[in-house]
């Protein structure tokens, strides 16, 4: 079940785009349930109480509580869920790259535009991509998408997700195979890094979305960079 919310404080267009959300996922085959919500604060309650959506299509000109303000809080609080911006104006965009949305999209929205934006969050975000790696006889399987970050500290390779982090004995040249490209790069020799989970990043440094701070090796820096951009271009 692919769990959609909608946030738009207009009653015509918060109905045209569940009407269009709904469109979409039928014609994709994707099971799915839609929830509606006419402010900031409406859906911010839901997600406190406890309901756990996929992706949000989030207006950003809200009255009260607007959609910048409201994803910056939640990124604040370490909530990844999937948003896609939806904006009559353009000039939002400079906001997105520390909330780093799945898209921006300009009203009025069509069905191409956010077929384009869901099918991007269902590649980067949903598909199943998994490795399986063996620790003392016994063999672990780990979805990509939860991985935040991998470091080596002598012979033990630990793989850090939102629930801890995991010991392995595998290098990290065998486990660079095992990662899909588009979405890790090596940053330093001993850390490989999702991109999904970065927040800013300098030449020398990268603030990830839970605060953890990695170094960027200096060999690796113009590769890093390149590679970001390309991934950022992926969103677009």
């Amino acid at each position: 079940m692919y769990n959609v919310a909608i946030c738009d404080d207009e009653n015509i267009i918060r109905d045209e785009l569940c009407s269009l959300c709904a469109d979409v996922l039928n014609f994709k085959g994707i099971e799915h349930k839609i929830s509606a919500f006419d402010s900031a604060e409406a859906l911010e309650q839901a997600i406190y109480v406890g309901n756990s959506f996929d992706i949000i299509i989030l207006d950003i000109e809200l009255s009260g509580k607007n959609g910048i303000e409201l994803a910056q809080e939640m990124r604040r609080n370490n909530d990844m869920t999937s948003i896609i911006f939806v904006s009559s104006y353009d000039s939002y965009l400079r906001y997105g790259y520390s909330i780093q949305p799945i898209h921006f999209l300009i009203k009025p929205v069509d069905f191409n535009m956010l077929y384009n934006a869901i099918s991007a969050d269902l590649r980067i975000n949903h598909s199943t991509s998994q490795i399986m790696l063996n620790f003392k006889n016994k063999a672990y399987t780990i979805n990509t998408s939860d991985i935040i970050y991998i470091e080596i500290i002598g012979h033990s390779l630990y793989i850090h997700t939102e629930e801890g982090k995991t010991a392995f004995r595998q290098t990290m040249a065998e486990i660079e195979q095992m990662l899909p490209g588009e979405f890790f790069c090596r940053c330093h020799n001993s850390y490989i890094v999702n991109l999904r989970y970065i927040d800013e990043f300098s030449r020398t440094e990268i603030i990830l979305s839970n605060g953890t701070v990695l170094p960027i090796g200096r060999r690796y820096c113009d590769i890093f960079q390149k590679k970001f951009i390309r991934y950022m271009n992926s969103l677009g």
